[in-house]
């Protein structure tokens, strides 16, 4: 099935598939809802008959981490973590049929470290307590099963660049769903708070998460010279509607995330590699008209939202924005940090082994004032894994990637790992591990390219 995508009338072929889907997610919900168990099963399919062959299971992963958003607008009626599963069942049977016989065990070591907070959660309710541990556990689960199959997995370099184009495919049903649901005709903007209107009517926050993670892998095919539709233009009409329909969610996360990420990327690339720098500095007229038409899209976004785009990313609150009259009240972090200081207090008073899954939530009401889900996974972490926690975050999420990063010396490998670890890590940071993307993205930072039987090692594509 991975092979649709080899020619392109395969490829334009699954575009229309899924800008179909897109469609009808305003005239039958229920059929989009439905393809996302289909292509589950689909993918599992394929990768058991080819036993895993091309590293296919990872893929597909990171196909249906894009299609995740998709079916929850669509009011699917199956679990809220069905993204999770989905992910961690292909990619363990991917690990199982495709004969892998190299162990990450830092992956077990994190596996067990998540373990010992199960067993401190209590509640009457035999169902809410499997409701607290599951929503809790599943998105560190997938980061660690994610690292287990990507870790060190080595990927030709032009194999990974076209295979890498089904993690894109579902970024054509979400604009589609967002154009027919949440049409710009019909959307009016009145203040500086998130729109769940421009999102479809789902939190901004995640749809502006997922459209990050599009258009910083669309970029990252830009600055390496590959196209990741079948036509160049379609690449840059893509981006103009993924840049577009992210910032018209007024959520910031998933567009500042993508941006820093792929900004770091760039800077590894451009200290670590001469050959970079020099092929940057030649093709400087075509960087400038690149970001000329980002700040043209910018421009085009405050248009339509009446200023309130410029207002809302220099932080000011709807009343400042009305009356010019700064309070001094706006908060960038609109109120993470207060939740973060809950789940701080919960570690000091339960610095051990934490208070266990979904305990935290008492504390957030005593310190915080209401009942609310973390928003930032490394304050979790803390709250209800204890030193444990820091322990998952010192070795998982600080020491591996640096260790990579120093080991690992061919370029790609170094651009790709910085962007997807940082877009994974500013994720979890205002978004917690709702969506099972930072989870499998942070598992992805860990393949490895390896370069084509016609080239040399240190061969760098040239540069947009």
């Amino acid at each position: 099935m991975i092979n649709l995508i080899d020619t392109k009338v395969g490829y334009v072929t699954l575009i229309v598939i899924h800008l179909f889907l897109g469609v009808m997610l305003k005239l039958s919900p229920g059929i989009v809802a439905l393809a996302y168990p289909l292509m589950f099963l689909l993918f599992m399919t394929d990768v058991l008959y080819n036993l895993d062959r091309g590293s296919r299971a990872g893929f597909y992963a990171l196909h249906m981490i894009g299609y995740e958003m998709v079916y929850r607008m669509a009011g699917a009626t199956y679990s809220w973590e069905m993204g999770k599963y989905a992910s961690i069942i292909l990619l363990l049977f991917g690990l199982f049929v495709g004969g892998r016989k190299y162990i990450p065990w830092v992956f077990v070591f994190l596996l067990v470290l998540l373990l010992p907070a199960i067993f401190l959660v209590e509640h009457p309710d035999p169902e809410r307590l499997n409701n607290m541990i599951m929503f809790n556990i599943t998105g560190p689960l997938s980061l660690v099963v994610a690292g287990l199959y990507f870790y060190k997995r080595g990927v030709p370099q032009d194999v990974y660049f076209h295979q890498m184009k089904w993690a894109f495919l579902p970024a054509f049903t979400i604009i589609a769903a967002l154009s027919v649901v949440a049409s710009l005709a019909t959307v009016e903007f009145t203040s500086v708070q998130s729109s769940s209107g421009a999102s479809g009517g789902f939190g901004p926050n995640q749809v502006s998460t997922v459209l990050g993670w599009f258009i910083m892998l669309a970029l990252l095919y830009k600055i390496n010279g590959e196209k990741i539709t079948p036509f160049s233009w379609l690449d840059w009409v893509m981006l103009f509607y993924l840049v577009l329909r992210a910032l018209l969610t007024f959520s910031r996360g998933g567009v500042m995330g993508s941006t820093l990420a792929l900004l770091g990327s760039i800077t590894v690339l451009y200290f670590a590699y001469p050959g970079f720098r020099r092929q940057l500095f030649k093709s400087m007229p075509y960087v400038t008209l690149s970001l000329a038409f980002f700040v043209g899209v910018f421009l085009f976004a405050n248009h339509l939202t009446n200023n309130f785009l410029l207002y809302r990313y220099q932080g000011l609150s709807t009343t400042e924005a009305l009356t010019g009259v700064r309070t001094g009240n706006s908060n960038i972090l609109t109120g993470r940090d207060e939740i973060m200081k809950a789940d701080f207090r919960a570690f000091l008073e339960h610095p051990g082994f934490g208070v266990g899954y979904g305990m935290a939530e008492k504390y957030r009401v005593r310190y915080y004032g209401s009942a609310a889900a973390a928003h930032t996974e490394f304050a979790r972490l803390l709250s209800e894994h204890g030193i444990l926690g820091l322990l998952f975050m010192l070795v998982g999420m600080l020491g591996l990637p640096l260790y990579f990063l120093l080991t690992e010396k061919h370029p790609l490998t170094r651009c790709f790992l910085v962007a997807f670890y940082l877009l994974s890590m500013f994720t979890m940071f205002h978004a917690a591990m709702r969506l099972a993307l930072p989870g499998v993205l942070f598992g992805a930072a860990f393949m490895r390219f390896l370069p084509n039987k016609s080239e040399a090692p240190d061969n760098l594509k040239k540069t947009l």
